[in-house]
């Protein structure tokens, strides 16, 4: 990992998660153009709601050569990702091709996107929740 991506992964643990607390608002679906343009190389910080990382902020950046980096709950890992229709599948570096999760993606009206396991995220830094 390069020195760069290593800084880079030590910012994105210190990143807030988005607020779960917004209204509801609008989704429109992305295709591979869109994800391509707006997400791409830079921080998507959101908190699960289900699974390992369950309440907890997590952000990850999809680099466009293909690899990515993950960050929460005190961890980094490394992920390769590539687009397949209007999905993006991941899958953890060290796991089989068989082995990728693939999740689509919607724009919400509040400059907030929404993924198919249903994590609203931002492009981080976020804001914090309103206490």
């Amino acid at each position: 990992m390069t020195l760069a991506r290593l800084g880079l992964a030590g910012t994105l643990l210190g990143l807030a998660g988005c607020s779960n607390s917004a209204p509801q608002v609008t989704a429109e679906p992305m295709n591979a153009e869109d994800i391509r343009r707006e997400l791409v190389n830079l921080p998507l910080c959101g908190t699960p709601k289900t699974g390992p990382l369950a309440g907890k902020p997590v952000c990850t950046i999809h680099f466009g050569d293909g690899t990515a980096t993950l960050a929460g709950d005190l961890k980094v890992s490394r992920i390769l990702w590539d687009i397949q229709g209007r999905a993006v599948c991941r899958r953890d570096i060290r796991e089989a091709p068989g082995q990728q999760l693939c999740v689509t993606y919607d724009r919400l009206s509040n400059g907030h996107y929404r993924n198919s396991d249903g994590v609203d995220f931002c492009i981080g830094p976020c804001p914090e929740p309103a206490r």
